[in-house]
């Protein structure tokens, strides 16, 4: 025995299809599941299709009546559906597919900020092998800095010390030669000073 058509009419009657719709409740719906129905020129299983909607399908709902939700397709397709089939979220497929697209445009915005990520790694150690050599170049400087200004005060200082030695030089020589020069003028009056 083929169970498929009772496992069918016990999906349609579960709870978690949802209830149905009218006019009033959604601007547009969407085939539930994987199904093909028939759109109908009249709001009567017994009509003739004139057209078929798919699962996935987006439909602008113009009328409801009874069971039955008077439908436009896309492709200007109008008729009557029931409303059984109807709901207003996007079927799963539908979402699955959103859901995909949407991690394929995060894969590749992904795979971009790593490229940039690189190529930002790469400019920092640029400029930190440049930082480093800056900051030899630093080192060395204020290294000869510190040297030039030492000499600078030491070279000041010797200078200043050579003067001071002059100076006291020439007071020496000074002194001397005035108490060598009393000593001969002593010595030429006999002993008498002046």
């Amino acid at each position: 025995m083929d169970y498929r058509p009772l496992i069918f009419l016990l999906c349609l009657a579960s709870p978690f299809n949802g209830p149905a719709l009218a006019a009033d409740d959604a601007d547009t719906v969407y085939i539930d599941d994987k199904l093909r129905v028939g759109v109908r020129p009249e709001p009567d299983s017994r009509s003739t299709p004139v057209g078929v909607v798919t699962t996935g399908m987006q439909l602008e709902v113009l009328d409801s009546r009874n069971d039955y939700l008077r439908i436009r397709t896309d492709k200007g397709l109008t008729g009557w559906i029931k409303a059984v089939y109807a709901v207003e979220e996007p079927p799963a497929m539908i979402k699955l597919e959103q859901l995909e697209k949407k991690r394929a445009d995060t894969l590749e915005e992904l795979e971009a900020l790593r490229q940039n990520v690189t190529v930002l790694e790469e400019a920092n150690n640029s400029l930190n092998n440049q930082l480093d050599q800056v900051k030899a170049e630093r080192s060395k400087l204020q290294l000869r800095l510190a040297r030039d200004t030492f000499t600078q005060k030491q070279g000041g200082s010797y200078w200043f010390l050579w003067l001071i030695a002059l100076v006291v030089a020439a007071v020496a020589a000074f002194a001397g030669g005035v108490l060598w020069q009393r000593r001969q003028t002593t010595r030429r009056l006999g002993g008498l000073r002046l």
